[in-house]
C-alpha cells in the first residue's frame, strides 16, 4: 500500500475523522435520507437461482424486508440473544434473510464463516443457537457422522445404534410431552452418544436449526431431530422475501414444511399449485413484465410449487414443471424418488430420468467420502473419483442401495437402471446453482448420451 500515491489511500483512522466531521457539519443527512424513502421503495434486487431457467431478478422493497424480519423471528422464536452462522453468497435470498433481514430487525450476533467448505469446523468454532442448513449441508453432515460410525470400535457403534434405535421413535415428539421413560431414555442416549455428536457438528447449543432452499430426504431429517438437533422444515422463495411457510419445534410432521408464517397467506391453486400473498410477496421482475404477470395474478404470487395438505401442514411434492409422466400415463414426483434414495450416505446425488419414458432410470453421484472410506473398510484400492465410481464393487453397493430405497416407494416409481457419473457436479460446469441445486435442464443435456443409454436393450 506504500506505493500507492498519497492522494488515493487513506488510513482507517483518517476516514473516520472525516466522516465525524462530516456527521458534525450535516447532523441531519442521516434523517433527512430516511425521510425520503418510503417501504415501497425498492431496497433490494436478487437474481432467481436459475435451476428451472434464465435468472431473473426480484425486486424487493423495504416494506418486504420488513415483513419477512417478522415472518422469520415470529416462526423460529428469534431475539436479540440469537447467534447465527453466516457461510452461504449473499446473493441469495436465504442469507440475505438470516444475515441482514432479521438481525437488523432485531439486533442479533452473526458469525461469518470462512467458506462453505468449512462449514463443518465453523460450526464447531462458534456453536450457533440458530442455524440455516441448506439439504447439501445437512446431507454432508449426516455423512460425516456415518464415517465417523465407520471408523470407531465395535463398542461405540453398538452404543451408537442403540441410542438411535431407542430414540428415534421420539423424532417428532416435543419434549415437553414426553413421558418419564421418554426423558430418562433419551437423557441416558444424549450423555453417552448425542452430545458428543452434537459438539462434533458444533450445534448442541442450536435452539433451533432449519433446513430450506431445496427438497431433502425425509431419513436425513429424522436423524438429526433423533440425535437432539431440533431441526425444522421451511418454505420460501426469492418471491417471498425468504421464509413463506414453516415448522414450529413444537408441532412436527415428517416430510412438511408447516403452516403460514406471520403475515402471510397460503392456499392451493389449480393442480395443487402453493399460492401466496402478503407483505413478504416482491414487487416483480426487474424489466420483464411478461414474467411479473404470469406469477402474479389477482394479488396472488403463483409459486410453481405442488403441494398437498397433510395433518394442516403443506407439503412440499414437487415443482409444477418437473412433474413427470411416464410412457404409461402416470404422473410421478422425481423429488420424491431423489429424496429417497438421497437418504443413502453414500450417494450424494441423483437425477431422476422418467418423462415420457416406459420406466424410471436416474444419473448418480456417489458421496466420495463415505464410499471411498467404505472402499478402505472393504479393501478396495481406488486412486481419484473416475476411479472409483467405475469400480464394480461400488456398482453394486449402489446398487444395493438404490434397492433399499425402491422398497420404500410405489412399484411405479422403482428405479430399474442407473448411470453412476464419473465426476462431481459442479457450479462452475453450470450444474448445479450456488445452494448447490441441480440444474435438472443442463444436465439432461449434458449426459443425453447416457441417458439414452439406460433405455437401449441390454
Amino acid at each position: 500500500m506504500r506505493n500507492y500515491p498519497a492522494d488515493l489511500v487513506v488510513s482507517f483512522a483518517e476516514l473516520e475523522e472525516s466522516g465525524a466531521a462530516h456527521r458534525k457539519a450535516n447532523p441531519e443527512l442521516v434523517d433527512s435520507a430516511l425521510a425520503r424513502q418510503g417501504l415501497s421503495d425498492i431496497a433490494l434486487m436478487i437474481y432467481t437461482s436459475g435451476s428451472t431457467g434464465k435468472p431473473k431478478g426480484a425486486m424487493l422493497s423495504y416494506g418486504n424486508i420488513r415483513a419477512q424480519a417478522i415472518a422469520i423471528t415470529e416462526r423460529l422464536a428469534l431475539d436479540s440473544g440469537t447467534t447465527h452462522l453466516s457461510y452461504l453468497p449473499l446473493c441469495h435470498v436465504a442469507e440475505q434473510m438470516t444475515t441482514l433481514m432479521a438481525p437488523v430487525y432485531l439486533g442479533s450476533q452473526i458469525n461469518f464463516g470462512e467458506s462453505i467448505r468449512t462449514v463443518q469446523e465453523d460450526l464447531r468454532e462458534v456453536a450457533p443457537n440458530m442455524f440455516l442448513g441448506v439439504p447439501r449441508i445437512w446431507e454432508k453432515l449426516h455423512s460425516s457422522i456415518h464415517i465417523r460410525m465407520l471408523e470407531t470400535g465395535g463398542f461405540r457403534r453398538r452404543l451408537f445404534e442403540w441410542a438411535y434405535r431407542a430414540c428415534e421413535p421420539l423424532a417428532e415428539k416435543p419434549r415437553s410431552k414426553r413421558s418419564v421413560g421418554e426423558k430418562l431414555r433419551y437423557g441416558v442416549a444424549y450423555l453417552l452418544v448425542f452430545r458428543a455428536l452434537q459438539n462434533y457438528i458444533g450445534l448442541r447449543r442450536a435452539r433451533v436449526a432449519m433446513t430450506g432452499a431445496a427438497p431433502i430426504s425425509p431419513k436425513i431429517v429424522r436423524f438429526f431431530r433423533t440425535i437432539g438437533v431440533p431441526l425444522v422444515e421451511v418454505y420460501g422463495a426469492t418471491e417471498t422475501s425468504g421464509v413463506a411457510l414453516g415448522q414450529k419445534t413444537e408441532h412436527l410432521l415428517p416430510g412438511c414444511v408447516g403452516t403460514a408464517a406471520a403475515g402471510v397467506e397460503a392456499r392451493m391453486g389449480d393442480h395443487g399449485e402453493l399460492l401466496v400473498r402478503g407483505p413478504t410477496v416482491f414487487v416483480g421482475y426487474y424489466k420483464n413484465e411478461e414474467a411479473t404477470a404470469a406469477a402474479l395474478r389477482d394479488g396472488w404470487l403463483h409459486t410453481g410449487d405442488v403441494v398437498a395438505e397433510e395433518g394442516g401442514q403443506f407439503k412440499i411434492v414437487d415443482r409444477l414443471k418437473d412433474i413427470m409422466i411416464t410412457a404409461g400415463g402416470k404422473n410421478l414426483s422425481p423429488s420424491e424418488i431423489e429424496n429417497t434414495v438421497k437418504g443413502s450416505p453414500y450417494i450424494k446425488e441423483c437425477i431422476v430420468i422418467g418423462e415420457a419414458r416406459k420406466y424410471v432410470s436416474a444419473l448418480i453421484q456417489i458421496d466420495y467420502e463415505t464410499v471411498g472410506k467404505w472402499a478402505e473398510e472393504e479393501k478396495i484400492a481406488y486412486t481419484n473419483f473416475r476411479n472409483l465410481a467405475e469400480n464394480p464393487a461400488v456398482r453394486d453397493l449402489i446398487d444395493r442401495e438404490i434397492a433399499e430405497a425402491n422398497a420404500q416407494l410405489a412399484q411405479v416409481s422403482h428405479i430399474r437402471r442407473f448411470h453412476l457419473l464419473a465426476k462431481e457436479l459442479d457450479h462452475d460446469d453450470d450444474e448445479v446453482t450456488a445452494t448447490m441445486k441441480v440444474r435438472r435442464s443442463n444436465i439432461q443435456k449434458k449426459y443425453a448420451s447416457e441417458i439414452e443409454g439406460l433405455y437401449t436393450a441390454a
